[in-house]
C-alpha cells in the first residue's frame, strides 16, 4: 500500500494555507485607507454625530433678461394758444361809436370818437405777448390806471400831445375816457376791447 500520496497532499494542503495566512496578514484591512494608498473621503457629520449627505446639486441658473427700461413717456407739447373771436371781426369801423371787438395787425388803424381824448389809434407791433400802439392826444390831461405802460411825448405849442402805450396779452387799461382790453395775440394779430371808461 502507497502512503506517500496522501502525505503529499496533506502536505501541500498546509502550504497552502501558509501562503494564504501569510499574504492575508500583508494586506491592509478594509476601510485603512492610509495603507492601501486611496484617499480617504470625509463625510461631513451633523451636530448630532450622524453621518450627514452632502449632495451638490448643479443647478443651472438662466438669468433671466432685464426688462427693458420702459420708454420714458414723451413731452406732451403744450396748447398753441388760439385768437379769440371778435365780434366786429376785421371791422375797424365799427369803433367809430366806442364800442368795438375788433381783430387788428401791425399799421392797423382804429377811429375813435373825440370824447375819449385820444385816438385815433395807430397799431405799430403785435406779437404774441404784447400789443403796442399810438395815438394823438386830443386834451391835455392824460390818465391812465397802468395796465398799459405809457410814453407820453408833448403836448408843445402849437402841437398836440402824443401816447405810445405797450399792453400785455389780458391787459385792463383805463387812458382817459377808454377802456382798452387785448383779449389775445397769435402771431401778428392781436384781438382788441373798446369800451367807455366807467
Amino acid at each position: 500500500m502507497d502512503c506517500s500520496r496522501p502525505l503529499a497532499r496533506v502536505l501541500l494542503g498546509t502550504a497552502a494555507a501558509v501562503v494564504l495566512v501569510s499574504c492575508s496578514a500583508q494586506e491592509p484591512p478594509p476601510g485603512d485607507a492610509a495603507a492601501s494608498g486611496t484617499p480617504a473621503t470625509a463625510s461631513p457629520t451633523s451636530s448630532g454625530g450622524s453621518p450627514a449627505t452632502s449632495t451638490t446639486s448643479s443647478a443651472t441658473v438662466t438669468a433671466s433678461p432685464s426688462a427693458s427700461p420702459s420708454a420714458s413717456p414723451s413731452a406732451t407739447p403744450s396748447p398753441r394758444p388760439s385768437l379769440p373771436d371778435a365780434a366786429d371781426g376785421g371791422n375797424r369801423r365799427a369803433c367809430a361809436d366806442g364800442r368795438c371787438e375788433i381783430r387788428v395787425k401791425r399799421r392797423a388803424q382804429i377811429p375813435l370818437p373825440a370824447r375819449y381824448g385820444i385816438g385815433p389809434i395807430q397799431v405799430t407791433g403785435v406779437n404774441s405777448r404784447e400789443v403796442t400802439l399810438f395815438a394823438p392826444l386830443n386834451t391835455s390831461k392824460f390818465s391812465s390806471d397802468g395796465g398799459c405802460s405809457p410814453t407820453i411825448t408833448g403836448p408843445s405849442l402849437g402841437a398836440p400831445g402824443y401816447v405810445s402805450l405797450t399792453c400785455p396779452v389780458s391787459a385792463k387799461a383805463v387812458i382817459n375816457k377808454m377802456r382798452l382790453e387785448v383779449l389775445g395775440a397769435v402771431g401778428k394779430t392781436a384781438v382788441l376791447r373798446i369800451r367807455p371808461a366807467k
